[in-house]
C-alpha cells in the first residue's frame, strides 16, 4: 500500500511540472480534508472537473488509509518467539 502511495505522489508532481509548461491557459482545482470537513477549491475554466478529480483522489487515498488501519488491526500483534531478546 505504501508504494501505491508513493507512485501516486510521484504522478501527480509530474503533472503539476507538465502542466507548467503547457501555456498561460491555467485552471487550479484542489480538495482539502481537515478531519471530516472536506473544503474543495478551483478557479479557471476548468475548475470545475479539477475539483472533482481532487475529491476523488481524496476518496481513494481515505480508502488506502482505511484499509491499511483495518488489515493491521485484523492481523494484530505478534507473539514473541521464547527465547529471544525482543
Amino acid at each position: 500500500m505504501y508504494a501505491v502511495g508513493v507512485v501516486l505522489l510521484f504522478l501527480g508532481f509530474a503533472m503539476i511540472v507538465l502542466g507548467s509548461f503547457s501555456g498561460s491557459n491555467a485552471s487550479v482545482g484542489g480538495f482539502v480534508l481537515i478531519g471530516p470537513v472536506p473544503i474543495v477549491f478551483g478557479s479557471g475554466k476548468d475548475a470545475g472537473s479539477l475539483a472533482i478529480l481532487s475529491v476523488a483522489a481524496g476518496l481513494i487515498v481515505v480508502a488506502m488509509v482505511y484499509l491499511t488501519f483495518r488489515q493491521t488491526r485484523r492481523m494484530g500483534t505478534p507473539e514473541p518467539i521464547e527465547g529471544s531478546n525482543a
